[in-house]
């Protein structure tokens, strides 16, 4: 049962899978980003929208109740539809609203990450790998902040290109635990007790 657990529990997979999401996605933002773009802001309306419908009813069956609960989805209701709506009739406006949420989420992010691999045990080479990370995405967060002339195209090929090498590192990950696994070797008498 040892062994299985260290040499037979397939952990590469995950990370090959991951990988394998993130080089395409990160592609598809790289070479297509006018469309990546275009798609994101759409399905960021259709949610919006959608999500403003189901406040629209959690409001409605909180005002059975006769309390003025009622009042907070429904004005989330609104600015949701508000939002899925300009998603459809004004798409520039809206992402640069999401280029600064996304600025801001990886800035928080980023920072947390950093702060993270500083904090926890572990060795040298996995926390420095971790703050370098987490520094990259921080200073990835600031550039789409506080640099106006960063056009929303050549911010989504930026995002393409970090899910790119995420997708990398992932695939050199798997790799890694795929070789590790390879050479376990069972220990004597596995294979008898393995028949019982």
């Amino acid at each position: 049962m040892a062994y299985w657990m260290a040499c037979g529990s397939e952990s590469w997979k995950q990370p090959l899978v991951a990988g394998i999401i993130f080089l395409v996605l990160g592609g598809l933002l790289f070479f297509f980003p006018e469309g990546s773009l275009r798609l994101f802001v759409f399905l960021f309306g259709l949610l919006a929208f959608i999500a403003g419908i189901g406040l629209f009813v959690g409001a409605w069956m909180l005002s059975r109740s006769g309390g003025m609960v009622f009042v907070v989805p429904l004005i989330l209701g609104v600015c949701a539809v508000v939002l899925g709506i300009l998603s459809f009739t004004d798409p520039e406006l809206i992402g640069a609203f999401a280029a600064v949420l996304l600025g801001i989420l990886l800035v928080i992010g980023g920072l947390a990450g950093a702060f993270s691999a500083v904090s926890r045990p572990g060795t040298g080479t996995g926390r420095a790998l971790g703050l370098i990370g987490g520094l990259l995405v921080a200073l990835l967060g600031f550039l789409i902040l506080f640099w106006p002339r960063l056009s929303s195209l050549a911010i989504v090929r930026i995002i393409g290109v970090v899910f790119m090498a995420a997708g990398i590192i992932a695939l050199a990950g798997s790799l890694v635990l795929a070789v590790r696994e390879r050479s376990c070797a069972p220990p004597p008498g596995f294979e008898r007790l393995e028949r019982f």
